[in-house]
């Protein structure tokens, strides 16, 4: 009965889709809940002590009774010290996700266009279909670069135009130079997603010197290894923060999050060793899978996306990995990326297992 009275945008949409959660994996092959590894999630193995002991204080402190101050001044100041911007530069939510949200509310009405690049992050196409937006694809050509002409050529006329570097699920990060030119060229305001942008030393934020057009949005669920804390931010011109703190919803962030995220961005060295770990770990892992018959594609994040030659082939690997409990992200049915899965970088211990678990 509802349906007739939901927006028909909602009613025709397929919703976001996640791997299995631990509870039911473990249930479906009989495994305690302790021994399901997550490798599809892009997430760190654990978070640094120190943050740690900066969420207890933070519990402490402030109690769960109260809300944090709605302004979030003072995680607003550290963040525009980290990314070298003003305070009235930046605004927060509660994850990227939610920094999503806002913009395509902030810009979107139904029937508006958003220009997008495929495979990459699905909410990029998501949100904007939620709110009745038509999304144009472009397809990423060979090696995952962007087809520029095409690009450019989609935003005409659109609303807004999404990328992302590094990208989600390729692994790869754009080059700057390629970046600049989507960014100068767009009609449209330009959204650059660096969810994993501490892994390459590059963003797109010093472009906001001459793009007043350009959005950046950043998350702490990635090198900052806060996924379960939901900080995520956007940089872009004080004008354009103005209309998107119209939009940001009141006390979206928790008083933990809020101090748990400014106790992280005290202790940048700490996410500077996650990250360095991770680049460690990484190549010894793609070798492991080359050598278990996947092609691997190079890359500059916490997570590999690997070919193993056929849908059936990959569906076959990512059901004898669950049936240990070990999760990967199946995309071996997904239209752009038939017969790949992508698998988190972890831990040489993880590592170990799951390699393990692939030969066996």
């Amino acid at each position: 009965m509802l349906e007739q009275f939901a927006r028909r945008s909602v009613v025709e949409l397929e919703p976001y889709g996640w791997e299995a959660p631990n509870r039911i994996i473990a249930a479906r092959h009989n495994l305690p809940l302790a021994d399901v590894l997550r490798f599809d999630l892009n997430t760190f193995p654990s978070p640094p002590p120190s943050w740690r002991a900066a969420m207890t204080a933070a519990r402490d402190a402030d109690g769960p009774h109260e809300y944090a101050d709605p302004t979030y001044a003072e995680l607003t100041h550290l963040l525009a010290a980290y990314c070298g911007v003003d305070p009235a530069q930046v605004m927060v939510g509660a994850g990227g996700d939610e920094v999503l949200s806002i913009i395509g509310q902030t810009f979107l009405d139904p029937g508006d266009a958003v220009a997008v690049t495929a495979p990459t992050y699905p909410l990029h196409a998501l949100r904007p279909r939620q709110l009745g937006a038509v999304v144009r694809t472009c397809p990423l050509g060979a090696g995952f670069v962007p087809n520029v002409e095409g690009i450019l050529a989609a935003a005409v006329g659109a609303k807004l135009l999404f990328l992302c570097t590094p990208n989600n699920p390729t692994g790869n990060a754009l080059d700057p130079a390629v970046v600049e030119r989507i960014v100068a060229g767009s009609p449209c305001p330009v959204v650059v997603d660096e969810a994993y942008a501490e892994f390459v030393g590059w963003s797109a934020i010093p472009l906001l010197a001459r793009y007043p057009h350009l959005i950046v949005v950043r998350t702490m669920s990635k090198a900052f290894a806060l996924a379960g804390m939901r900080l995520g931010y956007a940089i872009a011109r004080p004008e354009a923060i103005d209309l998107l703190q119209r939009v940001r919803p009141t006390n979206s962030i928790s008083v933990v999050t809020a101090r748990v995220a400014a106790a992280a961005l005290r202790d940048r060295p700490a996410m500077e060793v996650n990250v360095a770990d991770i680049a460690d770990a990484r190549e010894p892992l793609a070798a492991g899978l080359r050598a278990a018959g996947a092609r691997v594609y190079p890359s500059v994040t916490n997570f590999l996306l690997t070919d193993w030659g056929s849908p059936g082939a990959a569906q076959a690997v990512a059901a004898r990995l669950e049936q240990r409990g070990i999760v990967v992200r199946n995309y071996a049915q997904h239209p752009w990326l038939p017969g790949h899965l992508r698998i988190t970088v972890r831990s040489p211990e993880q590592h170990a297992r799951l390699l393990a678990a692939i030969r066996s």
